[in-house]
Order: structure tokens, then sequence, then C-alpha cells
């Protein structure tokens, strides 16, 4: 408060002293009267700042939108393919191969099969098991706090649901 501001602050309250009146003054818009009325209230409202109801509304909104952020990275790595393009289409050419060899030799062409089946299992399996050793990173450590573990459980769940879906 500047110094003008203090003297007359200081002249109103001499006045009102001496013609005998209770009138509240009112500072920032807001009287004394019903500043003391809010006791009850919180420091950040007293400053100006949201009530407790809102920020818990706030707070419950940034959960809201954690959890649409979840579910929006859940559905985009169910959509992402497994195997990538390049060796998906690999795969493809020898799957089209075996098919044509088949009439020629039907042993071969099914025992191809199984081998084409394996090959296909073991990178599924290798990937798979790079994606279980990240999720598992970090937990052990003494620093992980329950959020942390709540963002991973739900990662553990998507990725769960993911290998359940096929």
């Amino acid at each position: 408060m500047s110094s003008t501001e203090a003297t007359r602050t200081d002249e109103m309250a001499a006045t009102d002293e001496a013609t005998g009146t209770d009138e509240a003054r009112t500072t920032d818009s807001r009287t004394t009267e019903d500043m003391q009325d809010r006791g009850a209230s919180s420091a950040a409202e007293r400053l100006g700042g949201p009530s407790e109801s809102e920020q818990r509304q706030d707070t419950t909104a940034r959960r809201a939108e954690t959890g649409a952020d979840d579910r929006a990275d859940t559905a985009a790595e169910q959509q992402a393919t497994l195997i990538p393009a390049d060796r998906a289409e690999s795969y493809n050419s020898r799957w089209n191969e075996l098919k044509g060899e088949f009439v020629d030799e039907p042993h071969g062409a099914v025992r191809g099969a199984n081998e084409l089946v394996g090959e296909v299992l073991d990178e599924l399996e290798e990937l798979f098991r790079r994606q279980r050793a990240d999720l598992e990173e970090g937990l052990d450590s003494d620093q992980t706090t329950t959020e942390d573990l709540r963002l991973a459980l739900g990662r553990y769940r998507s990725f769960f649901d993911r290998l359940l879906s096929f």
C-alpha cells in the first residue's frame, strides 16, 4: 500500500472513530466484515485464488485428461503392427512361395509353413519380451512413487489386453 493510501485509510479510521460510525471499509471490492465472515475459507480464496471445490474440479479434470491420454496411447499401441512392414512383406512372400510348392511337394510345403510360423512366433516372442522388460524398467528403484506404480499397472493392463486380443 502506498503512503497516500495509508494516510487516507488512517484518516477514514479517525473519522469513523470521531463520528461513531461502525461501517466496514471496502478493500479490494470486499468488505473487511466479509473477509472476517469468510474465516473458514482457504488462504488461496482469501488471496483471490480458486476455492477448494474449484481446485478439486481442476484435479478431477486433469485426471480425466490423463485417463483419456492413457486410453489414446493404448488404442495407438493396439493399432500399431507388431512386425515391421518390410519383415511382414518378406513373410508374406515366403508364404506365397510355400503355397505354390504345395502342388509339387505337399509335405515340404507343410514343413516350410511350420518353420515360417515358428519364425514369426519367435519374432513375436522376442518383441513381447522386450516390451515386458521395458515395463519392468525402473520399478524396483527406491525412488519409485505410488503414482509411478499406478501408471505402470495401467501399462501392464494395456499390454495384457493386447496379448489376449490375438
